[in-house]
C-alpha cells in the first residue's frame, strides 16, 4: 500500500504493474493520504487491512522539505506566503503535521495493532534525515521535524525486546528525489551534485528491515561521500548514546521505576489500558 497526495509518474507505473487482486501474485495499491489529516490516516489504515488482510511492515516515509507555505522563515499572518493560520487553535506548522505528527500517529495505529496482535511480526521504519542531528539555519523547521522522529525511535528502542516489534529510522543524507523539485528549493540540491540514490537509499531500508542487527530503536545513516569524480557511500549507526550524561541519571528519582510500570500494562492490556 503506497499512501501519498498522488502518485509519481514512476509509483504509478508500479501500481499499474502490480494491480493484480485476484491473490495470484503480490499486488501493489493506492490510496490517497495527507499525513497531516489524521481522518485520512486512519481510513489509510483501515483500507490497508482490507486489502492485505494484515499490516507487519510500516514505513514512514512523509515529508515535506520546509515550503514557504509552512517555513520558520515566512511566518503567518506576515508574509502572504505561508499558509500556517497565525490564529490556528491549537497552532500547528505543516510541515511539523507531515514530518512528525502524521508519521507518529501512523505507528501509535499500528502499534496498538500489533499489541492486539501477536502473531503479527511488526516492523516499524521512519525515514528520517541526517538533518535529525545536524543543523541548519535555512530550514530549522525542517531540521528539528526530524529531530522529534529519531528522538522519538529512540525512545522506543525497547519495542522488541519487551513486545517484539522492530523499530528503526533510517537518516540519509541528500538524496536526489522529488522533494527537490519545487521551484522553492530546485537550486539546493541540483542533478549534477554528489547526492545518494533513491535504489541505494531502499537498498538500505530493506536491510534495516531485514537484518538481525537493526530493529532495536538503531539510527542509521546512509549517504554518498567522496566527490562526484570517485563517489562512494558511508552507513553508519548514529552514535547518539554519546549525547548522554556521564554521570548518574535517574538514581534518585521514581522515572525508571514508573517506566517499568506502564510497559507491565501494556504487556498486560496493550494500549486499551
Amino acid at each position: 500500500m503506497i499512501a501519498d497526495l498522488k502518485l509519481s509518474p514512476g509509483a504509478q507505473e508500479l501500481v499499474d504493474a502490480w494491480s493484480a487482486a485476484d491473490g495470484s501474485r503480490p499486488a501493489a495499491y493506492f490510496w490517497p493520504t495527507d499525513m497531516s489529516d489524521w481522518a485520512q490516516i486512519s481510513s489509510l489504515w483501515k483500507a490497508s487491512l482490507e486489502k492485505l488482510g494484515s499490516v507487519d511492515i510500516v514505513c514512514n516515509g512523509a515529508g515535506i522539505y520546509e515550503p514557504p507555505s509552512s517555513s520558520f522563515w515566512d511566518a503567518p499572518g506576515i508574509l502572504p506566503l505561508a499558509k500556517d493560520n497565525a490564529d490556528a487553535s491549537p497552532g500547528v506548522y505543516k510541515t511539523f503535521s507531515v514530518n512528525t505528527m502524521g508519521p507518529i500517529r501512523l505507528a501509535q495505529i499500528a502499534i496498538d495493532y500489533w499489541l492486539k496482535n501477536r502473531d503479527v511480526d511488526g516492523n516499524l521504519l521512519f525515514i528520517a534525515s541526517a538533518g535529525g542531528y545536524l543543523h541548519s539555519f535555512h530550514t530549522p523547521l525542517y531540521f528539528a521535524s526530524k529531530a522529534a522522529v529519531v528522538s522519538f525511535v529512540k525512545s522506543l528502542q525497547s519495542l522488541r525486546g519487551r513486545f517484539g516489534i522492530r523499530n528503526a529510522a533510517i537518516c540519509p543524507g541528500v538524496v536526489h528525489t522529488p522533494i527537490f523539485d519545487p521551484e522553492y528549493c530546485r537550486d539546493r540540491v541540483r542533478p549534477d551534485d554528489l547526492a545518494y540514490t533513491p535504489e541505494k537509499c531502499a537498498s538500505v531500508m530493506l536491510r534495516i528491515v531485514t537484518e538481525p542487527q537493526y530493529g532495536d530503536g538503531n539510527i542509521v545513516e546512509a549517504m554518498a561521500v567522496g566527490t562526484k569524480e570517485n563517489p562512494s557511500e558511508s552507513i553508519r549507526e548514529v552514535p547518539l548514546e554519546a549525547l548522554y550524561p556521564t554521570v548518574p541519571v535517574g538514581e534518585e528519582t521514581h522515572l525508571l521505576e514508573e517506566e517499568e510500570k506502564s510497559v507491565k500494562r501494556l504487556q498486560e492490556h496493550g494500549m486499551q489500558h
